[in-house]
């Protein structure tokens, strides 16, 4: 079994497009992944208006609220909104919000609840201190942990659509990350 760790912008169309190539590359490997999506919000980072920063922490709560009605319905929101925002050039807001919640079938008062809750926002405090504790400095980076060999894992920066396929046949079917072709963003951890 290998653990997938996606680090987002939940404002960035480029992970957008990252999150659906690592979706179906995952769903056509022959073993068992666990993906997560991790939001990333660069509070230095942020060149563009503080609305932006706003939507981003918004869009991150409410996808984290997702989550807690499964971890499938949680990634289909958030690839929802962020379709709806960055593509459909819609403003995030609670309707917007709501309108996915529904579209992704889930419970729209338990939704709105969890969205609420301080425990949403621990967990996002949380992936911040995720994403310090594996030296991410970018969104769009991919870390890649086999569950068998719990001692090694590898770190992807801006990974693009040929070396995740590439990372992914050659760590599935050689069952090792020290036999990985090198690429010029890897590092193993």
């Amino acid at each position: 079994m290998f653990e997938v760790y996606l680090f987002v912008n939940p404002a960035c169309l480029k992970c957008l497009d990252s999150e659906r190539e690592v979706t179906k590359v995952t769903e056509k490997l022959n073993c068992k992944v666990c993906l997560r999506f991790i939001p990333f919000i660069s509070l230095g980072s942020i060149n563009e208006a503080n609305l932006l920063h706003i939507d981003s922490y918004q869009m991150t709560i409410d996808y984290k609220a997702a989550l807690y009605q499964g971890c499938k319905k949680g990634r289909q929101f958030l690839q929802l909104i962020q379709e709806l925002t960055l593509v459909k050039k819609r403003n995030y807001n609670d309707e917007l919000a709501y309108h996915a919640a529904l579209a992704v079938n889930l419970d729209l008062d338990m939704f709105k609840e969890d969205r609420l809750s301080s425990m949403v926002k621990e967990n996002v405090s949380s992936d911040q201190k995720l994403v310090q504790e594996m030296g991410i400095t970018n969104h769009d980076s991919l870390v890649m942990f086999d569950c068998n060999s719990s001692e090694h894992g590898v770190l992807v920066e801006k990974i693009n659509n040929s070396q995740l396929k590439e990372l992914f046949n050659d760590v599935v079917n050689r069952n090792s990350f020290y036999n990985l072709k090198t690429l010029p963003n890897l590092r193993v951890l």
